[in-house]
């Protein structure tokens, strides 16, 4: 879930400004037709339309043959393959072939030098929230840290009123400002290694998003957050807050714009917040949505201690048992942070094939306890769920995917009291293959196989760290990180080379960024 506040609620610009939510948030359609910034053609440093192109080096032309030569490769595929010098033939966009420096190597028209890096698959943050938009009120002394919301097993009054704030602000964003924020906060996921990302609800819109996407050359499938309810602590029933069929509409609406986007990129994913934030005709128009595309849909779904009752309360099923009911536990289904099902619900989960979505670099970050106080999402791995990893998303960049992998290598390690809980190849699954199924991608990416798309990542090893080891993936997930990707490439592009951007100039999205965002912010608080 996003976290928009490092403080009390009523301290945050956020819980100042609920008070000003729309009850009917304008159509995704009308709204992308109408905002003021895309009718008053605005720009932000020049660059609405798309990034200023920077010499980043030489690009493979179509059809042309890319060799990747020299890496440990680990391929993340089902035999985990793994060559400790290895070449990749990249064709066009696809992989093509794969060998060892014992094979050899085929006619290329270029050659990238991989010794002394590993070559990984892209990186998959299928759970991921856009928030930039968001001010900062965190203090570098810790003055003033009190619980957040979702401590203590969760506010779920606090946190519904919160979320049903996020998902009208991507209405309040024009155009060109939700670009700008949009290109800043997915550029720092970029830079990590992340090469697909699933959007579940976010402060900003699909159609931002999108184009943000495509301007950088990642993957992503966008959202528009459905909310329409809140719970009130202690509540028998729940109050409307927003319009069930105008969400509806901006799910469809972003359906035929974006989902299996001609550039094959760009994907559609409707998403609820949660079973405390959506009435039954919200689900039910998700998953009849859902099914008419045959699309990937998301939520948060059993991710708190003290949700169970608030929903049981007021709808007579558990968050798990409404989901089941209404017949929304399939393989399309992400369920991100879900610890809390019941025994029987927790068997359900296993046999309907649901994706099970955690991130563990960020819940100490928000006061939960999700891997710690069940245990399930570790029996889930260990039963042979299908588990994936992810960032969760916040109001600055608070680490990527190779965090998130160190996380669950290490703490599902010492939750479980067992080294071979999550070994670093699983750990990197979590943040590959099984991100890809989750997106409804896995035929296309999550691993370094002949016939799928090039999307991969280049990550140097040849340092002081890697010197007395033979493992160099598990001495990145436990010594290196984000910082460390040298390379990036997305259906065989090259975006990212030698750590900085092979499209864009970063100080001018920078720059564009910040006139967003203090534009944004300004509007915003005068409402």
């Amino acid at each position: 879930m996003i976290c928009c506040m490092k403080h009390a609620v009523a301290a945050s610009w956020l819980h100042k400004l609920m008070l000003s939510q729309s009850s009917r948030p304008t159509p995704l359609a009308a709204q992308a037709a109408g905002s003021e910034g895309a009718a008053h053609g605005e720009t932000f440093n020049g660059l609405a339309a798309e990034p200023r192109a920077r010499d980043g080096g030489p690009q493979p032309g179509e059809g042309a043959r890319t060799l990747i030569k020299g890496g440990f490769l680990y391929a993340g595929d089902d035999a985990n393959t793994v060559i400790e010098n290895s070449w990749v033939l990249v064709v066009g966009d696809r992989i093509a072939a794969i060998g060892s420096a014992q094979q050899p190597a085929p006619e290329c028209d270029h050659v990238i030098d991989a010794a002394g890096k590993l070559v990984l698959p892209g990186l998959i943050n299928p759970h991921w929230h856009e928030s930039f938009v968001a001010p900062n009120f965190e203090r570098p002394d810790d003055a003033g840290l009190e619980p957040t919301p979702y401590s203590n097993g969760g506010d779920i009054e606090a946190l519904g009123s919160m979320f049903a704030f996020i998902s009208t602000v991507g209405q309040k964003l024009t155009h060109a400002e939700g670009v700008a924020i949009a290109r800043w906060s997915m550029w720092t996921q970029l830079r990590s290694g992340t090469t697909a990302l699933g959007d579940v609800g976010s402060a900003n819109t699909a159609d931002a998003m999108a184009q943000a996407a495509l301007d950088l050359g990642m993957r992503i499938r966008v959202s528009r957050w459905g909310s329409d309810i809140m719970i009130p602590n202690g509540a028998k029933e729940f109050r409307r807050i927003a319009d069930t069929q105008a969400q509806a509409d901006d799910w469809a609406a972003l359906m035929e714009t974006w989902n299996d986007h001609s550039s094959g990129l760009i994907g559609g994913m409707p998403s609820v917040m949660g079973a405390f934030g959506s009435s039954d005709e919200q689900l039910i128009a998700l998953r009849d949505i859902a099914d008419r595309y045959q699309a990937p849909y998301a939520t948060h779904l059993a991710p708190l201690r003290n949700e169970t009752a608030a929903v049981q309360a007021v709808f007579g099923r558990t968050p798990v048992g409404r989901f089941d009911a209404l017949g929304m536990l399939t393989d399309r289904l992400l369920a991100v942070h879900t610890a809390y099902a019941s025994e029987e619900e927790y068997r359900r989960l296993l046999e309907t094939g649901v994706n099970i979505c955690h991130s563990p670099a960020h819940y100490g970050m928000l006061g939960e306890a999700t891997v710690s106080e069940t245990g399930q999402i570790g029996r889930f791995i260990k039963d042979g769920g299908h588990v994936s990893c992810s960032t969760d998303g916040d109001i600055s960049y608070i680490g990527g995917m190779p965090e998130a992998m160190r996380a669950a290598h290490l703490g599902h390690n010492e939750a479980q009291n067992c080294n071979t809980a999550c070994p670093p190849t699983l750990a990197l699954r979590m943040a590959t293959l099984n991100g890809a199924r989750a997106l409804g991608w896995r035929d296309r990416i999550g691993s370094i196989e002949v016939g799928k798309q090039a999307d991969l990542v280049v990550i140097g090893i040849d340092d002081w760290r890697y010197r007395l080891g033979n493992h160099p993936l598990r001495t990145f997930l436990v010594a290196g990180g984000s910082r460390d990707v040298e390379a990036v490439m997305v259906a065989g592009r090259i975006v990212v080379r030698d750590g900085r951007s092979a499209l864009f100039d970063e100080a001018e999205l920078l720059t564009d960024y910040r006139l967003a965002v203090a534009s944004a912010r300004a509007r915003i608080q005068r409402k």
